[in-house]
């Protein structure tokens, strides 16, 4: 073999010994990052459940205070035309935020029940995820999942945590 030869083995050796280490270190930094990057948006998203499970429970409790209002506001027009304090028109006309309000009422505690269900079927199932990573076998078979519609992210929350900028 060539001294020339030899020569430019050892200038391959070198350049090997100096950015192999330096790839393997920026590789590391990369998925150290992408670690951070994940673990920070999955606290956003579980910040943002709670904080939707609370404008939900808000957004109950208005409803139910409204209800409740409304129907205080037609026993006192009804009280009123029974005592003959008022006429039955007006009474009548006390009763038409209830029965406008109470379907609306009615609907959207159904679909917070049926999105409670859902939420609850969904912890389940992990639950049994959880449990056949650690055992090894299914504790018991998970129903077939239903296709539902979920609500959108807003447009800020969707920026946060999919930045794909890096």
């Amino acid at each position: 073999m060539d001294v020339t030869g030899l020569i430019y083995v050892a200038i391959v050796a070198l350049w090997a010994a100096v950015l192999i280490p330096m790839w393997l270190r920026r590789h590391d930094d990369d998925q150290a990052r992408r670690i951070e990057r994940h673990r920070v948006a999955m606290g956003t998203l579980a910040r943002m459940s709670s904080r939707a499970d609370e404008a939900r429970e808000a957004a109950t409790r208005r409803r139910r205070i409204t209800l409740t209002g409304t129907a205080t506001l037609g026993a006192l027009g009804t009280a009123a035309w029974v005592a003959g304090f008022a006429p039955g028109l007006g009474a009548l006309l006390m009763w038409l935020p209830f029965v406008a309000f109470l379907p609306v009422a009615l609907l959207a505690e159904r679909r917070g029940v049926r999105l409670a269900a859902e939420r609850a079927l969904a912890d389940a199932r992990e639950d049994a995820r959880t449990q056949t990573s650690e055992v090894g076998e299914p504790a018991s078979p998970a129903p077939a999942p239903r296709a539902t519609p979920r609500m959108p992210l807003p447009a800020s929350a969707w920026d946060e945590v999919f930045d794909q900028t890096a």
